[in-house]
């Protein structure tokens, strides 16, 4: 055998990819009004606001919204510099600016100013207010730069003014108040920034002021300009200033104890978390101290891109959830949860080469990493540095490009990509590499994926092209197993991904392109599953990666189409994909947590799956992975309990019980509500809407600043549906053309895992119905129907009498003038009869001609009278045309027409119709037997709201008072009453006729 000699270069590595602490950042890119935020704060609803210069901005973990100061509208902020922010117990905030005071009326959307008035005693005392605090009282504390302290009275709208007085030991040491606290006693401490400390002590309605001098006695020198005041879960106060750095300030002794290590001239803001961890932000960095340690961390900029964004820090801030925002170039954001993934790299100059292929945990609890190239990495879980090591033989053979890494009883076994098979002994520091050797099989061998140890001490290696083999490291025999296509029970493919082993000792073989293939090692055969797009319920995909037990009847299997359980018993696959809550089809490998959950690497970073509820809960570089991407082979449980993924960016590091889930309590808040996409003012009670305020738009948010991408959202608008509509990290809700009626919007919301919040938004509405479908105008209505039916009932009615008296009066004609006519006829006949030799004869046959003409006439009169389409006052003109004609014309006696306003389409009643026409018939047949007459004129006239007939004609008159006497004119009278219309007749020169009545 040939000698082996051992190269080990380490070199001792800080693991540069991760400082201590993790950061996101939010910039103007995100929507921050400005770079420079100067306060930060998160109100009783869950916002967040950022008071920057250049405006105020309420963040609600998605959008910021910017309030600015117009120099012309009293209701905007006094000034767009924003030094500090609170809020009182009405839910209002306080905020000072660069120019005064002012207060954001939260319910009415709009600001109310403050300022300084020299001639009001109870107006502020001054325009410069830097900062604001609500003790525990709920009394609001405003200072105000060189003009001392106020507090605010809320029942006489009065400011109560604090100055430092020369002879008053009492008052306050300095005006120039510089911040102030309200410790967990009630106690308010003011830090001022030449004059120390004060705090405030209340004997009734007296206040005055203890200073605390800065002395030998006291254990500090010169502690005058105060920046910032914290206090920590033993009461004790942390201060920083501008002489003495950090401070901290035992308030039951009243001793000072300045901490080391700290520039004595750039604190600017001190916080003790909720974990009583201690941070100080100054002029050149941040400064982190864990509550188990007694040291800081200092912190400043750097490559990489979690770091924090900027080295002067002038305000820290810890939210509900535990994050710490930190103001630099925008916020930095540290999420503790996002700090449970810890990232590794150690080539953070050539990232390329960070690819993880494997992980193997040595005797001593160090991690073996094989990565894409170079030397094996070794992780040091307790220290975070990395040594590289290269092991190599006298032949220049280097082990790179591991696969896979196996460690027992002292010994490495390595496969590599590219040189096959390789044992390293770790004590000895002896290395063998397995190509070109005189091993059967393996000398030949070089492209290896896998190489595993059952529980006999038996290695089998999967390799790229050659299948597997078996290999027996005590007496170095090998046995290999190879795809034959006649023989169904050999193995299904050459190209092997994975290998583990049940707890029946068979062989689970995952390859890449044919499935699955388990081998029985007692006889050698294989039995296969494989994938079919014919079986639903077989193998979703061909590449498998990971094939782990679960139980005697299950096994998870990692496949780059999903993830898949299968009974063995039924033989029957369930698969789990994209659509189900997996992060990413393509899945790699898997680890069990204590509690059941299985980790998922996939192509989208990490699925925890709970196997009892099958729900996913998916992590990403958004939740503090150093990358999405993660390789097959590269897992391990260490024996610490942490969990090793590695990727195509380094590896993670992290441990699930660091992972719990919380309740999940984020305050659901309404953002913005929208008529026809016109904001409006957010309802505060139950709104009411008229009927075409019926498009409606509702936009929400929970306030999770932490992970809001994983908030689930569900909606529900009473009235319309009454289920839950699911809309997944949708945040607006739109209802258009709502009917009237009343409606409550309710929304609610889930975390990733599928647990629904307690908070709940319910916003009821009422959409009024439009006046015409209102009840009172529905009942209107109903009754003005009746009306109408019984209005049309009776205008039928009158017409049908209007008809019968028609009939009746056609009937009366036809019997007075035809009935008349047919006796004198009967008369005449007879008297033809008796004398029939008599000359006068002839005279009664004249007498039968004229009464037959004058009956035709009557019964064309008749005719033309009820027929409907001569109901028009054209046809009653062109009837008295044709009639003038026919009688005036043989006794030579001129006709002249004067037609007026007449509208001749217009429809007439007619029964006026016939009345005109019979008139007007009777005085011509008067003119014509009586006048004499050579000329007549006839006017219809029909205008200023008036009718008129006038019938004129030029001959001998006649004596009025006779003519009454005859049965024409006393027709024409009783046919003009008939019509409300009224007669006269002239006879003084010639005769003129005339009727008047309301207009046709």
């Amino acid at each position: 055998m040939r000698a082996c000699l051992l190269i080990i270069f380490i070199s001792t590595i800080n693991a540069k990819g991760q400082p201590p602490l993790r950061f996101s950042h939010l910039t103007g890119e995100n929507g921050l009004s400005q770079s420079n935020p100067n306060c930060i704060f998160q109100d009783s609803k869950g916002f967040l606001w950022v008071g920057t210069q250049d405006g105020l901005n309420r963040f609600d973990g998605y959008n910021f919204k910017v309030f600015k100061n117009d120099p012309f509208d009293s209701t905007t902020l006094t000034h767009n510099w924003i030094w500090t922010i609170a809020e009182d117990h009405h839910g209002d905030l306080w905020i000072g600016t660069f120019q005064g005071l002012c207060k954001y009326v939260r319910n009415e959307d709009r600001f109310i100013q403050y300022f300084h008035d020299p001639k009001d005693s109870t107006s502020i005392s001054g325009n410069r207010p830097n900062f604001i605090l609500t003790d525990k009282k709920g009394r609001i504390w405003i200072s105000s730069w060189g003009a001392g302290l106020n507090y605010y009275d809320e029942k006489t709208k009065a400011f109560r003014r604090f100055y430092s007085l020369p002879d008053v030991s009492s008052s306050l040491s300095n005006n120039g108040i510089r911040t102030m606290l309200s410790d967990n006693r009630g106690n308010l401490w003011i830090g001022t920034w030449s004059g120390g400390l004060n705090r405030m002590v209340e004997d009734g309605d007296k206040i005055k002021f203890k200073r605390y001098s800065s002395t030998p006695e006291t254990g500090i020198g010169d502690l005058n300009q105060i920046t910032s005041i914290a206090e920590d879960q033993e009461n004790n106060l942390w201060i920083t200033s501008y002489e003495e750095g950090l401070v901290k300030f035992d308030k039951s002794t009243e001793q000072f104890e300045r901490i080391e290590n700290f520039s004595s001239n750039d604190l600017n803001k001190v916080l003790v978390d909720s974990k009583n961890n201690v941070w100080v932000g100054s002029n050149n960095g941040l400064y982190f101290q864990k509550n188990t340690e007694s040291r800081f961390h200092h912190l400043k900029v750097n490559e990489n891109p979690t770091s924090i964004s900027s080295n002067l820090i002038y305000e820290i801030f810890e939210d509900r959830q535990g994050m710490v925002w930190v103001s630099g170039k925008g916020l930095c954001i540290y999420d503790p949860k996002k700090n449970v993934f810890q990232s590794f790299r150690s080539k953070q100059d050539r990232p390329s080469e960070e690819i993880i292929w494997s992980f193997c945990e040595d005797d001593e609890g160090k991690i073996w990493i094989g990565a894409a190239s170079g030397p094996v990495q070794v992780f040091d879980p307790v220290t975070k540095k990395i040594d590289n090591i290269t092991i190599a033989d006298d032949l220049g053979n280097i082990a790179q490009d591991v696969q896979r890494i196996v460690f027992h009883d002292n010994i490495f076994w390595l496969a590599t990509r590219s040189l096959g098979l390789v044992r390293f002994e770790k004590q000895t520091s002896n290395v063998k590499f397995f190509l070109g050797s005189s091993t059967p099989i393996l000398r030949e061998v070089a492209m290896l994926n896998e190489v595993f140890r059952d529980r006999e001490g038996m290695l089998w290696i999967g390799s790229t092209q050659d299948g597997l083999i078996k290999f027996n490291p005590i007496s170095n025999s090998t046995e290999s197993f190879s795809y034959d296509a006649d023989n169904p029970e050999s193995i299904g493919s050459n190209y092997i991904n994975s290998i583990s082993e049940d707890d029946s000792g068979n062989l689970w073989i995952g390859h890449w392109g044919d499935g699955i293939s388990v081998l029985n090692k007692e006889t050698n055969t294989f039995r296969h599953y494989n994938y079919d797009p014919r079986n639903v319920n077989g193998l979703s995909d061909q590449i498998v990666s990971n094939i782990t037990q679960e139980n005697d009847s299950i096994f998870w299997v990692c496949t780059h189409t999903g993830f898949n359980k299968l009974n063995i018993n039924t033989g029957v696959f369930t698969h789990y994909l994209e659509k189900d809550g997996l992060g990413n089809n393509v899945t790699y490998e898997l680890l069990k947590d204590p509690n059941g959950n299985l980790w998922i690497s996939t192509n989208a970073g990490l699925s925890r799956f709970d196997p009892s509820k099958e729900t996913f809960t998916n992590y990403s570089q958004l939740d503090g992975l150093p990358g999405n991407e993660f390789n097959a082979n590269a897992i391990l449980k260490s024996s610490a309990g942490e969990f090793y993924f590695g990727g195509i960016d380094g590896f993670t590091v992290f441990k699930p019980a660091d992972m719990q889930e919380q309740k999940f309590d984020a305050p659901l808040v309404l953002t913005s509500f929208s008529l026809f996409n016109n904001e409006r003012s957010i309802p505060q009670q139950q709104l009411e809407l008229k009927h075409y305020e019926n498009f409606l738009t509702f936009q929400f948010a929970a306030l999770d600043l932490s992970s809001p991408h994983k908030i689930q959202y569900a909606v529900k608008l009473e009235g319309l549906r009454e289920d839950w509509e699911n809309i997944g990290n949708y945040r607006v809700a739109n209802y258009t053309n709502l009917d009237p009626g009343q409606y409550t919007f309710r929304v609610r919301a889930a975390n990733a895992n599928g647990i629904w919040g307690e908070n709940e938004i319910s916003i009821p509405f009422t959409i009024h119905a439009p006046f015409w479908q209102t009840n009172w105008f529905l009942a209107l209505c109903f009754i003005g129907v009746i009306g109408l039916i019984y209005f049309f009932h009776r205008l039928k009615l009158q017409q049908s009498l209007k008809v019968e008296r028609l009939r009746n009066k056609i009937a009366r004609d036809l019997h007075d003038e035809v009935g008349s006519s047919l006796t004198r006829i009967s008369i005449y006949s007879d008297l033809l009869q008796s004398e029939a030799e008599q000359s006068t004869s002839k005279n009664h046959l004249l007498g039968i001609r004229n009464l037959s003409r004058e009956i035709v006439d009557t019964m064309s009169d008749i005719v033309w009278s009820i027929d409907n389409n001569n109901d028009s006052c054209a046809a009653l003109i062109i009837r008295i045309k044709d009639f003038a004609s026919e009688i005036l014309y043989p006794k030579n006696i001129q006709q002249s027409f004067e037609i007026v306003g007449i509208n001749e389409t217009k429809k007439i009643d007619p029964a006026i119709k016939q009345n005109i026409y019979l008139i007007c018939k009777e005085a011509l047949n008067n003119i014509v037997k009586h006048a004499h007459a050579s000329e007549v004129q006839i006017s219809i006239i029909n205008q200023d709201n008036t009718f008129m007939m006038r019938i004129r004609d030029n001959g001998r008159g006649y004596d009025v008072d006779k003519i009454k006497k005859g049965n024409g004119i006393r027709s024409m009278h009783r046919r003009a009453a008939d019509i409300q219309a009224k007669l006269t007749i002239d006879s003084t020169n010639g005769t003129t006729l005339s009727l008047y009545r309301k207009a046709l």
